[in-house]
């Protein structure tokens, strides 16, 4: 049964993150590659100047400054209903609506086969048409001037409206996948109070299912943060905060 799952994090080297250990972990790559929730498919939009998704990612680690968030990460559950190329289809149409200059990678995971779930992180900064290269691109942006200057950075990808919005995007996008594949399920972003069900989430959307997915989740942080420290914890904070007011607002309506 097709459930709803999103998390949106970042991460920052102030909180002793690496954007190119990211990208190695989604991508199965490196110490990674013997992990068994194996990665099944794997796609990128990056700058003309990036040679591959580890040429950008490890860029971001080297040129971004010292106070920088590197990336940011939405990640979230597919319909098992779905077929991988159903399912890369609908990636890659989720991440071009909500991002569409953003630089990005995404990732499929397997989820030990029961579980798929994408990991898509970008970077703030806009890929604006201005040829820039691997050194500039990083710099300071000149609003007047703006080939004269870094990519500028999206500042509404902070936002509660960015939170909200990519929230409902993923429900749209998924059912919308969901069917045209004459599947005859759908998800929904909001709470069950708010759909008007009165029952415990884990037991309407399925205990095991649910359950796994959960653990899964925090084993896959847990050993991430393990190796490459922990995400940053102001940005997870406005995270929980955001939620929090959605989910309140929600239930108010």
């Amino acid at each position: 049964m097709a459930i709803y799952h999103l998390h949106i994090s970042s991460g920052s080297r102030s909180g002793g993150q690496s954007a190119g250990a990211k990208i190695d972990y989604i991508n199965r790559e490196g110490k990674y590659q013997d992990r068994p929730d194996k990665c099944l498919a794997r796609g990128s939009q990056l700058p003309e100047w990036a040679t591959s998704p580890n040429d950008f990612w490890r860029a971001v680690d080297q040129h971004e400054r010292a106070n920088a968030k590197l990336f940011m990460e939405v990640e979230f559950a597919l319909p098992k209903e779905l077929s991988l190329d159903q399912q890369k289809d609908v990636v890659e149409k989720f991440a071009k609506t909500n991002i569409p200059k953003q630089p990005y990678s995404w990732a499929i995971h397997a989820g030990k086969g029961k579980n798929p779930h994408c990991h898509l992180v970008f970077n703030e900064r806009t890929m604006d048409g201005v040829k820039r290269n691997k050194e500039t691109f990083f710099k300071r942006a000149n609003k007047k001037n703006p080939e004269k200057g870094g990519a500028a950075k999206k500042r509404y990808l902070k936002s509660t409206d960015f939170l909200r919005s990519i929230r409902k995007s993923w429900e749209t996008h998924a059912n919308d996948a969901l069917k045209s594949a004459n599947k005859k399920v759908e998800i929904d972003c909001r709470t069950l109070k708010a759909q008007g069900i009165d029952r415990i989430p884990g037991v309407h959307r399925g205990p095991n299912r649910q359950g796994r997915i959960e653990t899964e989740i925090r084993k896959d942080k847990h050993e991430i943060n393990k190796e490459n420290s922990s995400i940053d914890p102001e940005w997870s904070h406005q995270i929980i905060q955001r939620i929090a007011r959605e989910i309140a607002e929600s239930e108010a309506r």
